[in-house]
């Protein structure tokens, strides 16, 4: 896979999320989708912040490629809709195989509980392609949050251990102790 302007091949790495410096602003999720969708469509990214708390607290949601890929070994072996990219690690989908979410096994395997998203309009699983190598969310993001590391070998998996809310709930107790407290 070469990119089309340039002729450059992809360069695998990783997408590092430094969860508690998010701002929410969101613009990762416009970026996504109108790298993937040719429009300002936040449903349909394949990056998701999450809002907790009345602080509130945002956390961005995205795939992170797990190393065993549950959600790939998850797919029917009758159907087998998703395969792993053998050059970015990422998952892909084949649209005319899935049943999106009258299936929804993929969503349901996550380890990270909710990195599996489904696009509003076809209600297939929307997955993180890495934008081949160059995330757009990445790009834009002013605070620093999401960062592309090239050629990194980081396995995913480290992430997707914590739910969205678990992670706002640590970063609540770290940075508002009095209020973490509660539940």
């Amino acid at each position: 896979m070469t990119d089309k302007l340039t002729g450059a091949r992809p360069v695998p790495g990783a997408l590092d999320v430094k969860h508690s410096a998010c701002t929410g602003c969101r613009l990762c999720e416009m970026a996504c989708s109108v790298a993937h969708e040719n429009s300002v469509f936040p449903r349909a990214s394949r990056i998701q912040v999450a809002q907790f708390g009345a602080g509130p607290i945002d956390v961005p949601v995205v795939c992170h490629r797990c190393s065993d890929h549950p959600c790939v070994a998850s797919c029917p072996p009758k159907i087998r809709a998703l395969s792993v990219d053998p050059e970015m690690g990422t998952v892909r989908i084949d649209n005319s195989l899935c049943l999106g979410v009258k299936c929804g096994k993929c969503a349901k395997a996550c380890t990270h509980h909710t990195a599996v998203f489904f696009h509003p309009k076809t209600r297939k699983p929307l997955f993180c392609d890495l934008c081949s190598g160059a995330p757009e969310c990445a790009k834009v993001c002013p605070a620093g949050v999401l960062s592309y590391m090239p050629g990194s070998a980081f396995d995913g998996r480290h992430y997707a251990k914590s739910s969205p809310a678990d992670i706002a709930r640590g970063i609540s107790l770290r940075f508002l102790p009095s209020r973490g407290a509660r539940k």
